[in-house]
């Protein structure tokens, strides 16, 4: 069962996340373009198991949630996601590929990104959507006719000058709903769940690197058995 994904903000604003979902892929796929080691992806209770004793995601190497629906795979990460700097040698894994990233740190407003076919294709940010966007882009089109994309906000102390007036920022619920319809993307709440938590029927995979640049082993793993 997929249930869009309008319901993220609510039921994850509280933790802030970063989730990227990619076409036509599945867990194993993902976590290795994450920086996951081939073979290693747990199962939900296993992985549910390793949080639990951790006593916290935080606690843990980085790490990704991981499952599938409707064709897409999906995780959400730990770590700082998109902030990452040390993934540049898989970069070419995502070469061709078609996927969407979301981004709420909770310190800045959310962030969506939106890759097809290897090729850059929408982003949106605080009521705002990038330059790089092209001007006739139907979710645009969408957005403004549906939500008031674009449009004015008056100043509630000068209601009556319009040079006073401010950007509206839609409502982000309603920017992730007409984000998930245009690409096709719904996510499970039920199996999602907590995916920072141990309530959650997500498979899990350190994506963090076992080994530092100056080749020591990565501490982060030593309190965790490997895989």
């Amino acid at each position: 069962m997929s249930d869009g994904i309008a319901w993220i903000h609510e039921a994850l604003h509280g933790w802030g996340f970063d989730l990227v979902a990619l076409k036509d892929a599945g867990v194993e796929d993902l976590a290795v373009m994450l920086g996951a080691e081939p073979g290693t992806v747990m199962d939900p209770p296993a992985f549910n198991a390793v949080v639990a004793a951790a006593g916290s995601t935080v606690r843990l190497p980085d790490l990704a949630r991981l499952g599938t629906c409707g064709g897409w795979a999906f995780a959400f990460e730990t770590g700082g996601g998109v902030f990452r700097h040390d993934r540049d040698h898989l970069r070419h894994l995502w070469e061709g590929r078609t996927y969407v990233r979301i981004t709420d740190t909770m310190m800045d407003p959310p962030t969506v990104r939106a890759v097809v076919d290897g090729g850059f294709d929408w982003s949106y940010f605080d009521g705002g959507v990038h330059d790089r966007v092209r001007a006739d882009h139907p979710l645009t089109a969408r957005m403004t006719a549906e939500i008031g994309l674009g449009s004015a906000e008056p100043d509630p102390d000068f209601p009556d000058d319009p040079d006073e007036w401010g950007l509206y920022v839609p409502d982000i619920t309603d920017v992730y709903r007409l984000v998930g319809e245009h690409y096709g993307l719904s996510l499970p709440r039920r199996v999602i769940g907590e995916p920072y938590h141990k309530n959650t029927e997500l498979y899990g995979a350190f994506t963090a690197p076992r080994t530092l640049p100056d080749g020591r082993p990565n501490p982060g793993y030593d309190a965790v058995r490997r895989p």
